[in-house]
C-alpha cells in the first residue's frame, strides 16, 4: 500500500465525477512501478483548494482540487499467474481484491473503521494487514510467514508427518501454558517406517513450538504497524482473522 496525492484546476468551476476519475488516473499511474499491478486505487479524503478533510467533493466549487489516496499493487506476473490458474478452470475473474481489505469488509463494524483498527488476516503461507481510519482503507501490508510455518515447525519438532502435525496444531496448539501442561503426555507417531516407537512429548513441548513461531509472527505484525497510520491510533484496537488466527 502506497498513500498518493494527486491535483488538477477544475475547468467547470464544480467538481464532476469525470473529474474525480481524471485525478484519480493520474495518482494511480504515479503509483504503478514498473512490474506492478493496482489491484486498489481508494480515496481517502478530497482536497478544494487547500482544505482537506471532504468527504464527497463532487458538485463543490473550487479551483483547485485533489485527492489523497491509498493505491494498493502487487507483482503483476503474480496477479497473472493466480488468474490463468482459475481460468483453467473454467472460471472467469471478474476482480481481484487483497485478501485483508475484503476481511476487513467482513469483520469490522462501521465504528471500528471510523476509530481506527486494524485487520490482521493470518493465513496458511502469508499474513497481511489492513489499516482502516475515518472509515477507509489507508495502508496495506503483508509478509510470507503464516500458519502453515507453525504446522512444519510442530512436524519437525516432533519428527511427525505433516498431516499429524496439522491436526496436533488444530486440536492442541496453544501459546498459553498451564501447570499441568508438562505432566500431560500425548503419543505422537514418528515420521518415516511404521515400526518406529510413537515418541511420548507433553502439551507443553507442543505449546512452546508454536509459541516461538507466534511470537516472531506477532513482532513482524508489530513492525509493519509501526510504520503504518496506525502508529498514531491511540486506541486503535486490532482485529484478527483467517485460519492460522
Amino acid at each position: 500500500g502506497q498513500l498518493v496525492e494527486a491535483a488538477a484546476d477544475i475547468r467547470g468551476g464544480a467538481v464532476t465525477p469525470a473529474d474525480v476519475s481524471r485525478v484519480t488516473s493520474t495518482g494511480m499511474r504515479h503509483a504503478t512501478g514498473e512490474g506492478r499491478t493496482v489491484l486498489h486505487a481508494l480515496p481517502i479524503g478530497y482536497t478544494l483548494d487547500g482544505v482537506k478533510g471532504i468527504r464527497d467533493p463532487r458538485g463543490m466549487v473550487a479551483h483547485q482540487f485533489g485527492i489523497d489516496m491509498n493505491v494498493v499493487t502487487c507483482d503483476a506476473t503474480v496477479a497473472r499467474n493466480l488468474m490463468l490458474a482459475v481460468e483453467r478452470c473454467h472460471i472467469n475473474v471478474e476482480a481481484m481484491a487483497a485478501s485483508p481489505y475484503v476481511a476487513g469488509l467482513s469483520v469490522l463494524t462501521d465504528d471500528e473503521a471510523d476509530l481506527g483498527a486494524a485487520v490482521v488476516e493470518m493465513g496458511a503461507g502469508t499474513t497481511t494487514i489492513a489499516v482502516f481510519s475515518g472509515g477507509r482503507f489507508v495502508h496495506a501490508a503483508g509478509f510470507a510467514v503464516g500458519g502453515q510455518h507453525i504446522t512444519m515447525d510442530l512436524a519437525r519438532g516432533l519428527s511427525a508427518t505433516i498431516a499429524d502435525a496439522e491436526r496436533i496444531k488444530t486440536l492442541y496448539g496453544t501459546v498459553i501454558t498451564g501447570g499441568s501442561d508438562s505432566r500431560e503426555l500425548m503419543s505422537v507417531p514418528t515420521a518415516g517406517d511404521e515400526q518406529d516407537l510413537p515418541q511420548i512429548v507433553s502439551r507443553a513441548t507442543i505449546a512452546n513450538i508454536v509459541k516461538h513461531r507466534a511470537e516472531e509472527v506477532f513482532e513482524m505484525v508489530r513492525d509493519k504497524l509501526k510504520d503504518s497510520p496506525f502508529a498514531s491510533e491511540p486506541n486503535g484496537r486490532v482485529v484478527l482473522s483467517g485460519g492460522a488466527s
